[in-house]
């Protein structure tokens, strides 16, 4: 499959491209390709490919084309992942149907489109692959720049320009940093398609997530029972809990349930954020200044926010 990466409006030299911005270029397109198919497979982006993953996402330049006029042009060829990765085994998990219809720069591209889509607040993103997408604007290098990212129709292309970095870097901020949680529960569902284990814990349901292959084939032993499980909780961009990341687990004692409980984190700074992204008003949070903070409550808080947009 071909796809087009376009820059154009450099303020000099349009048209051509230096081996040293060439480098950084093919360096953030494969990172970011990266992250977004782990992301998919794993549910966590920050995982090392193994050596078969990685020749999946091979991405070959085919051809650099410029002039004054037209700016660059690169032709990248990569393959579906239906062709690559299809036969894999993945331990107890499978890629879905709709990763194997996909290639690497499709990933690269549906992950740009999510990134800047004002409907966003339940995209499966994290933040190691959204602080790659911002790390891309280490490409520009002036204001004028304006990149493309298509495959000639079939599926829609991405105008990139040095503002839209901006809007996803609120995005990243707005997620709140992973912390250390312990939860307990029982270990009653497999989420196949998502790489995930659930735990169903007195608060509610829990996506846990094993990123190595012993931890994955050790905690399946707790099925239908139930396990204490610390580690990190990572968050979704809504500040809502996405997964805990488990680094250790075992037989539950007397006093697990009583630290357990379902991690939460949108903290009044998180709906800040969160909020200034959403709002359409030039100044979204000028209904409240100087009410805030005051002896408000969290609930009071969030209506109080609620109100500004």
């Amino acid at each position: 499959m071909h796809y087009d990466i376009k820059i154009i409006g450099e303020d000099e030299d349009n048209g051509l491209i230096e081996f040293d911005r060439l480098s950084v270029l093919t360096k953030s397109i494969k990172d970011i390709a990266t992250k977004a198919l782990m992301l998919k497979l794993r549910g966590f982006s920050e995982i090392r490919p193994d050596k078969h993953l990685k020749k999946a996402l091979a991405l070959r330049l085919q051809r650099i084309d410029g002039s004054e006029q037209d700016g660059t042009s690169l032709t990248i060829d990569c393959s579906y992942f239906a062709n690559t990765i299809k036969g894999l085994q993945f331990d107890l998990f499978k890629p879905k149907e709709e990763v194997l219809q996909m290639t690497p720069m499709a990933l690269v591209i549906g992950a740009f489109q999510h990134a800047l889509s004002t409907e966003n607040e339940e995209t499966d993103f994290d933040k190691p692959l959204l602080k790659s997408l911002t790390n891309f604007k280490n490409n520009f290098i002036s204001n004028n720049q304006i990149f493309y990212l298509a495959n000639r129709g079939t599926v829609p292309e991405v105008k990139l320009i040095k503002d839209d970095f901006h809007k996803i870097s609120l995005l990243e901020d707005s997620i709140p940093e992973p912390r250390k949680v312990i939860v307990n529960g029982q270990l009653d569902e497999m989420k196949v398609s998502k790489g995930k284990l659930g735990l169903q814990t007195e608060q509610g349901f829990v996506n846990v997530f094993a990123n190595n292959d012993i931890l994955i084939q050790g905690i399946i032993d707790f099925m239908g029972k139930e396990v204490t499980i610390s580690g990190m909780a990572h968050y979704k961009p809504n500040g809502q809990l996405s997964f805990v990341e488990i680094r250790e687990y075992g037989k539950p004692n007397a006093t697990d349930k009583f630290f357990s409980k379902k991690p939460k984190a949108t903290t009044a700074r998180q709906q800040v954020l969160l909020q200034t992204k959403q709002s359409k008003k030039a100044n979204p949070l000028v209904d409240i200044l100087g009410k805030w903070p005051g002896n408000e409550d969290d609930e009071e808080f969030t209506e109080l926010l609620k109100r500004v947009k």
